[in-house]
């Protein structure tokens, strides 16, 4: 849940400081151009690209998750590296590398939910990873439509948002062993 407070106390900071609202059209990924919100945006995703890797790690040793799902989360978190370092109104092929790193991120999503539910026996338990796979199906679906109506900051933040309930529950779900 460190990653969770990171990403929201950095990336609504940087929002804050910017101006940058939550229906404005630009997306979050200005505050990486933004002198007043690069350090926090960068630093921001950075630092939860690492809790995040460490969680990951964690989460498939605990719940004996298969590989295909520290390889989805990982391929996301490469895609979340890329939007951290690469600006996107950069020079040359900067804009088409970070919002494609952006999309790798956000489509790894459900990805990795699924490839989690998948390794977990059958049960309650199982079930319940599945909803909320289906529930990040949907929230990345919905963050499509926000883009697509020229709703940036939103249409990233709900798809965050789901994955940080998976991470939350999965953290809940967590049991000394």
């Amino acid at each position: 849940m460190g990653a969770v407070a990171v990403l929201w106390t950095t990336i609504g900071a940087g929002m804050l400081r910017t101006g940058l609202g939550f229906t404005d059209e630009r997306p979050i990924s200005y505050l990486g151009t933004d002198p007043r919100g690069l350090t926090l945006f960068r630093g921001g995703l950075l630092v939860a690209t690492v809790l995040l890797v460490g969680f990951a790690w964690a989460a498939r040793e605990r719940f004996a998750a298969r590989p295909s799902f520290l390889a989805a989360f990982l391929v996301g978190q490469a895609g979340q590296v890329v939007a951290a370092l690469v600006p996107i109104s950069g020079p040359g092929s900067s804009h088409a590398a970070h919002t494609a790193g952006g999309i790798v991120l956000g489509l790894s999503l459900p990805v990795l939910i699924w490839r989690f539910a998948a390794g977990l026996a059958p049960g309650r338990w199982r079930a319940l990873a599945y909803r909320l796979c289906w529930l990040e199906v949907g929230a990345v679906l919905v963050g499509i439509a926000l883009s697509r109506a020229m709703r940036a900051p939103l249409a990233e933040i709900v798809p965050a948002a789901g994955f940080h309930l998976w991470i939350g529950v999965v953290t809940a779900r967590w049991r000394p062993t």
